[in-house]
């Protein structure tokens, strides 16, 4: 008797064990029925649907290939760079109008003394469409964000551009500090207040993916306000964070300029008595 129940309650066992095997993949469907649509939709973040992509320069072909290969973020990549070449180059109606107001020939020219007195300046209407199009394809995409607005705030003197371009990214990327800081700067711009937009704008300058523009920025305010010990600092920061040559060379000058006045001291030497310092975190290689 006591054989026959040892093998009876094994045969339960067995066949208990072989219930559970049998159920496996239903408890399986039923849990990705319940979990996984949450799982997607908080693991992934959401990006903009693909009728909100706006062509610009015959890009349609790209922009299919892209969001087909789910590469929207490597595409976001390429046009902030295609963004970059196109500000980095002269805009042609502003060249035409700096030319004709040129007492001798060099002036303007690679290599004369003004060279770059302008950069930054002049129409590019290009420039927003270009910019609204990377945000488009990547919402995240903080630093190309930051680097639009700043440079249509301040260097091409569109600032209500730039608070419809930052409302725009906070839709999608609303906890962004980054992004409310640069409007509080933008702002305070408005009342003439450089000091006030320099204090603004320092956590944005201190983050190693700082766009340099935003920090040749700050150096400029900090200049104007005459914190001239900050405003070293930065474009010390910038020789040590960028390979861009105009801001390289601007920041070489600005720091001679800022030493042979006294203003600022050279490297082992003490700073100027009440003079602010930064010090910035870890800067990209």
């Amino acid at each position: 008797m006591k054989n026959y129940s040892d093998s009876n309650s094994r045969a339960n066992r067995r066949f208990a064990v072989f219930l559970i095997y049998l159920a496996l993949p239903v408890l399986a469907a039923a849990a990705l029925a319940f979990t996984g649509p949450w799982i997607f939709l908080t693991s992934i973040p959401a990006f903009p649907p693909p009728d909100n992509i706006r062509e610009v320069r015959y890009s349609a072909v790209e922009d299919a290939l892209a969001l087909s290969l789910g590469m929207r973020r490597l595409a976001a990549d390429v046009w902030f760079i295609r963004l970059m070449q196109y500000y980095g180059s002269p805009d042609i109606d502003e060249r035409e109008n700096l030319y004709a107001e040129m007492p001798d020939a060099g002036h303007g020219q690679p290599g004369h003394h003004c060279a770059g007195a302008h950069f930054g300046e002049g129409q590019y209407p290009d420039f927003l469409p270009l910019a609204s199009h990377i945000l488009a394809l990547d919402p995240y995409f903080t630093n190309a964000g930051l680097y639009t607005a700043g440079s249509l705030a301040f260097n091409l003197h569109r600032p209500e551009e730039a608070v419809g371009f930052l409302n725009g990214a906070l839709v999608y990327h609303p906890k962004e500090w980054k992004y409310a800081t640069l409007l509080a700067a933008i702002g305070y711009s408005k009342s003439k207040d450089p000091a006030k937009v320099a204090r603004i704008i320092t956590p944005l300058i201190m983050e190693p993916d700082c766009p340099v523009m935003l920090r040749q920025l700050a150096a400029f305010l900090n200049k104007k306000a005459g914190n001239y010990s900050a405003a070293y600092s930065i474009y010390k920061t910038i020789l040590e964070t960028t390979k861009d040559r105009f801001y390289i060379d601007n920041s070489r000058k600005e720091i001679a300029e800022l030493e042979g006045m006294g203003l600022a001291a050279p490297p082992g030497a003490a700073s100027p008595r009440g003079a602010a310092s930064l010090r910035f975190g870890g800067h990209r290689p």
